[in-house]
């Protein structure tokens, strides 16, 4: 008993000894902190009263405050010239086509739609006579004149002969493995002439329509048509043709429409004018004018 009460006393004398011992090292720290409030170092004389003649002017900060903000940035003159320089520099952007300084493509000199543009497929002499295409863009009131031939006992005129193009925006072209690609996904065959035919059924099957290439020859070689652009191809559907030439004529502006969708073009008429309603129900007059 008289073990724990000293052990109680022991405690209490050393819990308060800490507390002792804390209190007094706070006011020495306190009384510290206050004598080194007046320090005998000379006081140094704001920035802001030395002459500015002492500092030399390419040492001095250049400050930047709400007037100098606002004349930077409400200064018309600054303002177009700053617009200016980024206009030119816009004009300077070039954008060209990958590959196409390094192929030797035939393009059109000037706007593929004033141009005179002759598709002639080679070979077969007989071919000629039946599906020789010439292209004479003249002005709006111009006609397409028919191509005699020494052999031929019959004229090659726009009342027989149905024609659309699917060509690109100005400047551009197609790639000749996208061409060929989308050509037989929409069921046309690479066959006789070297041009694709849209057949009723197999390649012994009556023809429907054809594409050739719109740029001389006017054939598709295959054997390198890595290499191969066009601006453009054209079909032709010749009158009468196998079966319904109405069906025929609808088979023909839908691939024409599908084919211009996936390589980016637009599909022009005989006048080299956009296909609309309008060319739609002229090509089904002269249809029934047969």
């Amino acid at each position: 008993m008289e073990t724990s009460t000293l052990f109680f006393i022991l405690a209490g004398l050393l819990i308060a000894f800490l507390v002792g011992y804390s209190l007094w090292s706070a006011r020495r720290e306190k009384s510290r902190v206050f004598s080194n409030t007046f320090s005998t170092r000379p006081v140094s004389a704001p920035v802001g009263s030395q002459s500015n003649a002492e500092i030399p002017s390419t040492l001095k900060p250049e400050g930047f405050s709400q007037q100098t903000q606002a004349n930077e940035f409400d200064s018309p003159e600054r303002w177009q010239a700053e617009q200016q320089e980024i206009d030119n520099q816009v004009r300077e952007i070039n954008i060209k086509l990958p590959n196409q300084a390094e192929n030797n493509i035939a393009q059109p000199q000037a706007n593929i739609f004033t141009q005179q543009v002759e598709v002639q497929p080679v070979a077969q002499a007989e071919y000629v006579e039946e599906t020789q295409i010439r292209l004479q863009s003249e002005n709006e009131n111009s006609v397409t004149e028919p191509v005699q031939e020494p052999n031929s006992t019959e004229n090659t005129s726009e009342n027989n002969m149905l024609t659309l193009y699917v060509v690109t925006p100005e400047g551009g072209y197609f790639n000749g493995l996208n061409v060929v690609q989308h050509l037989e996904n929409l069921g046309l065959q690479y066959g006789e002439y070297h041009i694709f035919h849209r057949h009723i059924d197999n390649t012994d099957s009556p023809i429907l329509f054809s594409v050739a290439n719109m740029m001389q020859p006017g054939v598709f070689e295959l054997n390198n048509i890595e290499n191969f652009a066009t601006v453009g191809l054209v079909f032709f559907m010749h009158l009468p043709s196998p079966t319904n030439d109405l069906a025929n004529l609808r088979i023909m502006i839908n691939t024409a429409d599908s084919l211009a969708q996936s390589l980016g073009g637009f599909v022009l008429n005989d006048q080299q004018q956009i296909f609309d309603e309008r060319s739609r129900q002229e090509y089904v007059q002269r249809i029934r004018a047969q």
